[in-house]
This record gives structure tokens, sequence and C-alpha cells, in this order.
């Protein structure tokens, strides 16, 4: 019960603190949810082992045997006709053990171009893509942990302008079987441009450890997920202001925190809750809380359900189909679908028939 309070002492102080972390480098796209099912748990989960493959752009080491020859596609409807999403490939190899190749993107549409006076100039186009190629290993063959990499060629165009580069990520995932425990260990998008968009000036890439645990309740159908996400870099609410007001103008002098304030708002910025509801292997729904995106994209007035997702997941036939809904503004939310196949399912099926 103590801890109870404790973790509802600090949601409720949270809320009454402010301030905004936006992107801070190139290639922002690969911070985006690679799933319908990571969408649905609050954006990210880098510690759950599903079937689904196109979690293990969210962590390399989730690549097991279970999801060896699937084929996978997603797609995300942003906002203002913005679509994102990626499509991949697992499948065994001798030398790296289980590996999968997968293609994201982020397509901005076309752009109508005006000169300074007014006068249009025709149209441009905008996007960015990545080609990922990773595998998995375990440290031993009965060993709980496995290691896995995803080298990330990225080019991006906005324009006449574009850049190229090269990211890559290293996790790590823990899975005991028998207590039904998950955790994962991730640093995201560690890279360099190559070529930047404008000549000899090279943006750093805004990269991100991340730690998760989920665990699975023996006697119930949920699955708990908590996931820290940017702890290399403690400092996401800008508190500075408080002390020297770097700020200037556009800092809010009026509210002052006492330590603990900070430290609750601080630390929740870092956090995702996700919680799996798993009717049978066939079925489950999802839900997830987002607390930075609530922060950092909801209204004073009017927070409604920003930092909220929602999802569900079932295998029909061959296919695995998962949806998710996430809230990040009152303008409105997103939807993801995520399908995925056993190619080796087809085969089976036809050698059937030929017989």
């Amino acid at each position: 019960m103590r801890l109870f309070n404790i973790i509802l002492g600090l949601f409720l102080l949270s809320s009454f603190a402010y301030g905004q972390m936006g992107g801070v480098g190139p290639y922002a796209f690969l911070q985006l949810p690679s799933s319908a099912h990571a969408s649905a748990l609050g954006g990210n989960n880098i510690s759950l082992r599903t079937n689904e493959p196109s979690f293990i752009i969210q962590n390399p080491a989730l690549l097991s045997d279970s999801i060896s020859n699937l084929l996978f596609l997603h797609s995300t409807r942003l906002f203002a006709d913005v679509f994102y999403g990626n499509t991949g490939y697992c499948f065994k190899n001798k030398l790296l053990g289980n590996t999968f190749v997968s293609l994201n993107f982020i397509n901005y549409g076309a752009f109508r171009r005006f000169d300074e006076l007014g006068n249009e100039q025709g149209s441009f186009y905008a996007a960015d893509y990545a080609l990922m190629i990773g595998f998995s290993k375990p440290f031993t063959a009965d060993s709980m942990f496995t290691y896995g990499f995803i080298a990330k060629p990225v080019y991006s165009l906005y324009d006449h302008y574009f850049s190229f580069g090269f990211v890559f990520d290293a996790g790590l995932s823990y899975y005991n079987h028998e207590h039904l425990w998950y955790a994962g260990l991730v640093l995201k998008n560690l890279g360099y441009t190559i070529k930047p968009y404008i000549q000899k000036e090279h943006e750093p890439i805004d990269w991100d450890v991340q730690f998760g645990i989920s665990k699975k309740l023996k006697h119930a159908p949920l699955r708990i997920s908590l996931t820290f996400q940017h702890l290399e870099n403690w400092n996401l609410s800008n508190y500075e202001y408080d002390r020297d007001n770097p700020l200037g103008e556009f800092a809010d002098t009026s509210k002052k925190y006492n330590n603990f304030e900070r430290w609750s708002d601080e630390f929740l910025r870092h956090l995702i809750v996700g919680i799996d509801v798993v009717f049978s292997k066939n079925f489950y729904f999802a839900v997830g809380y987002n607390f930075q995106r609530r922060k950092e994209l909801g209204t004073d007035t009017r927070m409604a359900t920003t930092g909220l997702s929602w999802g569900f997941g079932l295998k029909l036939y061959r296919f695995q189909i998962h949806y998710a809904r996430s809230a990040f503004h009152l303008a409105g939310a997103t939807n993801s679908l995520s399908i995925s196949s056993r190619i080796q399912e087809w085969y089976k099926k036809k050698s059937a028939i030929n017989r």
C-alpha cells in the first residue's frame, strides 16, 4: 500500500510540471514505433518477446528462432498525410544466426514551392529511408541472454537538400521462461552523418540509451512492461530556467518547483507503461501510457487522452494482424497497422495441395 501511495504521488506531482524537448538532430524518424503493437504499448518496448517480428527493430536482440521465415509489413498514418512504415523479412543464416533485413521509410509528400514574392514555382518532395540489416545470437546454446546488432544506412531528401549517414543499434535481451520475466537494454542510433545537408555542417544524431522490463503474471492473462528511454540525458524538462533563466522571455518563471517535484517529473518523462491482456495465443488487447508525450504535447486547458494508446492483435488464417491508435494531441490521433505471415506455411499448404 505504501508503494502504491508513492507511485500515485509521483504521478500527481508530475502533472504540474512543464517543458519540452524537441528533436536535436537528423534522422528523427528512426525513433518512431516500428510496429502497431509497440505503438499500442506507448510507442516503445524493448523487452517483450512476442511472435511479432517488427519488434526486433526496437531491440535487435529480440530476434529468435520463433520468428524465423516471417515477412512483416507496418504502416502508420501521421498528421497532414504523412506516412511512415517498414517492411522486412527474418531468416536463418549459418554465419550470423538469426538475421533480418528491413526497409524503414517516412514520406512527407509533395509541397508547393513559392519564391519570396509569393510566385509559385512548382513542387518538391521530402522523404527519409533507412535500410536495416541485423542479427542476434544467444551467448551460449542454453543461455537466457541474447545479443543483437543492427546496421542502418540512412538516406534523407528534402527538396535539393540531401544527407547520407550510417547508424547502428546494439541490444541485449534476457528471458526467464520459468518465472516469465523479460528484460532488454539497447543503445540506439549511434552513428554519423557522412554527407550532411549543408557542406561541412555535420549535425549530431540523437542517440538513445533504453532499458525495459516486462513480467507475465502466472495466474492472470496480463503482461506488464516498463520502458525507460533517454537514460543518457536525465534532464528532459529543462528546469535550468528556475536558476539562470537561459530561455529568456520564453521561460515560465512564475512557477517554482522543489527538488522532489523536479525529480518526480524528470523520472516519469523517461517512463512508458504498457499492459497486454492476453486472452489467448491468437488474440490480445494492449494499452500504453507515454508520460513524456503527454507532458510535451498536451495542452494545459484540456489534456484529454494525450499520451494514451491502445490496440489489439489477432491471428487470422496465416496472418498476424495488429492495430493501434495513439493519442498525440487534441488535434488528432494516429492509426497503425502491422501484418506478418510465415512464408513456410504457404509452402506447406502448396505442397499438400500438390500431393
